[in-house]
């Protein structure tokens, strides 16, 4: 029997790799972020993702904060149009 995280799970798949591919490429940007990993949670019916990135050399708190904030600003316009909204409440950003 499947059970509803599963199916969730496999739904998110497609989404996962559009989402995962595109952070990774914003990521870029940013010379004061090393390397990502993806750290899944699962929850009773769904699952969380959670992007986490390196922080290099010592940045500040503030650049930090204001960076986060460009990166959702960025994931949710992507999300919209990639029409995978779903998957983006479901992920987390931690640099």
């Amino acid at each position: 029997m499947t059970t509803r995280l599963e199916m969730f799970k496999k739904e998110m798949e497609p989404a996962k790799e559009i989402y995962t591919k595109e952070i990774k490429d914003f990521a870029k940007n940013y010379d004061f972020l090393g390397k990502m990993t993806l750290k899944e949670e699962p929850d009773i019916d769904t699952q969380d993702y959670i992007f986490c990135f390196e922080k290099l050399n010592g940045t500040h708190e503030d650049v930090l904060d204001q960076t986060l904030r460009e990166f959702y600003s960025h994931m949710d316009e992507f999300s919209k149009a990639k029409k995978i909204e779903e998957f983006a409440q479901n992920a987390s950003i931690w640099l």
